[in-house]
This record gives C-alpha cells, sequence and structure tokens, in this order.
C-alpha cells in the first residue's frame, strides 16, 4: 500500500553487489539524496545472510513446514515486508544479478508458504525499483535479463514495478562521472509508479 501523509515511506536498499562502496551502491546513494524529509531509507547488505542456502521444499514430506525457522531470516522477510519499496542495488555481474539477490529471491518462495507471515498477500502494492551498473562500452542492453527478472517478478507479486536506473562504470567512484546517471538519480526515485493491478482471486 502507498504511505500516507501520516506515514512516512519506508524505502529497502538491497546492496546485492560483492563489493562494498562500488558504483552501485554509490548510484543508489546518490538516488537517496532527493528522498523528501521524513522518508525512512533502510540499507541492507544481502551478503549477509548468504549462509542461509535456499532449499525447495515445495515437493518434500512435510514441505516448508517441516523446516526449522531461521530467526535470522524471518527477520529479513519482516524487514522486506516492512518498507514500501524495495529497491535492488545491483551490478551487473555475468548478464545477471549477483548471487545474493538471486538467494533472496529464492526465499520469497519460501516466505510466502509461510501462513503466519502472510508474505505475498502483504507485498502486493509495494514497489520493486532497480539501480544496476556495468563498465561494458556497449550499450544498457546487457543489464536486460536484471531488468526482466526484477520487472517478471514484481508482476507476479502484484508489486509496482518502477523500472531500472544504469549507470556505467569500473573502478569504484566511476560512476559518479557518468553525467546521464547523475541526473537519472536526482528524479529516479521521486516519480510516480503505476501499481499493478491485483485481480479477485
Amino acid at each position: 500500500m502507498s504511505p500516507s501523509a501520516a506515514t512516512p515511506r519506508k524505502v529497502l536498499f538491497l546492496l546485492a553487489s560483492a563489493r562494498e562502496n562500488g558504483n552501485a551502491e554509490q548510484l543508489a546513494r546518490k538516488a537517496a539524496e532527493p528522498l523528501p524529509p521524513g522518508t525512512v531509507t533502510d540499507w541492507l547488505r544481502l551478503n549477509e545472510y548468504r549462509h542461509e542456502a535456499f532449499q525447495d521444499l515445495r515437493h518434500a514430506p512435510g514441505g516448508y513446514a517441516a523446516r526449522p525457522a531461521n530467526p535470522e531470516m524471518l527477520a529479513l522477510a519482516e524487514r522486506t515486508l516492512a518498507a514500501d519499496e524495495l529497491v535492488i542495488v545491483a551490478p551487473v555481474y555475468w548478464y545477471g544479478l549477483p548471487s545474493s539477490a538471486v538467494s533472496y529471491l529464492e526465499h520469497w518462495s519460501w516466505w510466502f508458504r509461510l501462513p503466519e507471515l502472510r508474505f505475498r498477500e502483504r507485498m502486493r502494492g509495494k514497489v520493486l525499483s532497480l539501480v544496476t551498473t556495468h563498465s561494458s562500452d556497449e550499450d544498457d542492453g546487457v543489464a536486460q535479463p536484471l531488468l526482466m527478472s526484477l520487472q517478471l517478478s514484481a508482476d507476479y507479486m502484484g508489486m509496482g514495478w518502477r523500472g531500472a536506473l544504469i549507470g556505467h562504470g569500473n573502478q569504484p567512484g566511476d560512476v559518479l562521472q557518468d553525467a546521464r546517471a547523475m541526473a537519472g538519480a536526482r528524479e529516479f526515485l521521486l516519480r510516480p509508479v503505476a501499481v499493478a493491478k491485483i485481480e479477485a482471486a
């Protein structure tokens, strides 16, 4: 749901790079600067949760109910649910998302099978965004696999899709010299987003 005037907007930045303070993170922090006063921003490094590998238990005896609940991962689920917008901050790795971001999305399959979380229901109406960078001299087509993965995920979950802010850089800090990316960062998180229409079940 969209935040009301009495409820501050909450934006969760999910840092998926294997490098701290890399170009994607620097671009995301530039995009966060113009957010209105009162906006609650939360910055989370997904690599801190890599020790909990996803297991597909849909067809296993007992299913997900038989899996012991990891309190740390449940806290990550609740942190996700507390946000109005999720911003995946991920450089292009081999034309796809970094493995920490993939693992995070895989855990959604577990979370929306836990009745007490009501994960899928509570994710509807939130917004999903991508901030990404790449070092290719080619056009931004190298980022298309990331965009398609996240846009389809947003559609499946009944979320709004803001799109992507794309920058260029190789060594950390290069993106700050990308004039187009810097200009885009000034308005990326401020523009309105159409939320997908949810059909009645």
